[in-house]
């Protein structure tokens, strides 16, 4: 089957997938952009394609849009037996997509996440239905983002979920490390033995991700230490607060490598998700498969699909002293193996399989 798919740029998750899906289709990809203005270089670590590349000329705005007439112009001159659409709100994604819905090109709407915003202009309402409507069918990675697919136009019965992974099954922690093993590895990793209890948390230092809030939050046990990983607009507020108040049981990590992160997940008692909102939020199975449990808020589509309470991680009610307070005790009584359980079941092994089952149907 002769495929095109079309993403707004060349994340190392997207690229993984794409890989994969090469051994199985003609596949041809158009990457909007090289990167986006709010991503380090060196998140695209995945720089080896398997799959065939079209450049398309046009104007890159603000952090991920992008005005081109190259999509529609490419399918205008290609035949495919199916194009995949992930992304329509870029002017580039919404050109393509009012072609392929004027000349009657059967096409697939494919999202990442999604969540329904609860005060949103009906402008914006009016642009997403019409946008989001009208596809031959919808991938979609959870309930939670049927729910918005529905609710902006799309067919119920047109949307099939797939796993969403970002790790393969040979990554996922076989074995729990013994407590050797984590005393060697955290010197390894010059972690100070002062430290009884070590969380970790990362992602972009934004405010949608409610990082500062949680360095708010964070206990004064001084024997229990917090990990930042990631860089963001408000890095440099956070560090003034950490110093203007003297905290020395939180540290910002700034960017690492993948490995490195994972060397500290296994060593970590949790892993702490704050965000505001997610549309789905990879990390979440990232620390699982490392046999980290999960403290995360509640309006994020992969702690919801994930999350077991009390299984395999807790749900916090809201980002304060005495909610986080209360997660790190309960969070002892989860067993690592659990974790493990839940990351085996979501692999790209079961997402390959999961869009042949779909796109071969």
């Amino acid at each position: 089957m002769k495929i095109l798919f079309v993403f707004n740029h060349p994340a190392p998750y997207k690229v993984r997938l794409l890989n994969e899906l090469n051994k199985y289709f003609d596949l041809t990809v158009i990457f909007e952009r090289n990167v986006n203005k709010d991503r380090q270089n060196s998140f695209y670590f995945e720089k080896e394609y398997k799959f065939k590349t079209i450049e398309i000329k046009g104007i890159k705005l603000g952090n991920e849009n992008f005005f081109s007439t190259g999509i529609k112009n490419h399918i205008k001159k290609n035949k495919y037996d199916l194009i995949i659409m992930n992304g329509y709100s870029t002017f580039a994604e919404m050109m393509a997509i009012n072609y392929l819905k004027k000349k009657h090109i059967p096409y697939c709407l494919y999202i990442n996440g999604g969540i329904i915003k609860e005060k949103e202009s009906s402008l914006k309402k009016y642009i997403k239905t019409k946008y989001i409507s009208g596809a031959n069918f919808y991938l979609s990675p959870d309930e939670n983002s049927n729910k918005y697919l529905s609710y902006y136009g799309a067919d119920p019965t047109k949307i099939h979920n797939y796993t969403y992974s970002t790790i393969y099954q040979s990554e996922v922690l076989k074995q729990l490390l013994t407590s050797k093993e984590i005393d060697e590895l955290k010197t390894k990793l010059n972690l100070d033995s002062c430290y009884k209890e070590i969380y970790i948390s990362a992602g972009q230092l934004i405010k949608r991700k409610n990082y500062f809030n949680l360095l708010k939050s964070w206990t004064k046990d001084k024997t229990k230490l917090l990990l930042i990983f990631g860089d963001g607009k408000q890095r440099k507020l956070m560090q003034n607060y950490i110093n203007k108040n003297d905290i020395n049981n939180v540290k910002l990590m700034g960017f690492c490598g993948r490995n490195t992160l994972f060397n500290y997940y296994k060593i970590a008692n949790a892993f702490i998700f704050p965000s505001n909102e997610d549309i789905y939020g990879h990390v979440i199975n990232e620390a699982m498969s490392q046999g980290l449990p999960i403290i995360s808020s509640k309006n994020i589509n992969s702690s919801k699909k994930l999350i077991k309470d009390g299984y395999n991680g807790l749900f916090l009610d809201d980002i304060s002293c005495s909610s986080v307070g209360k997660a790190l005790d309960k969070v002892k009584d989860i067993k690592r193996e659990n974790c493990l359980k839940i990351a085996n079941k979501n692999t790209i092994e079961e997402m390959i399989q999961d869009h042949l089952r779909i796109l071969n149907h």
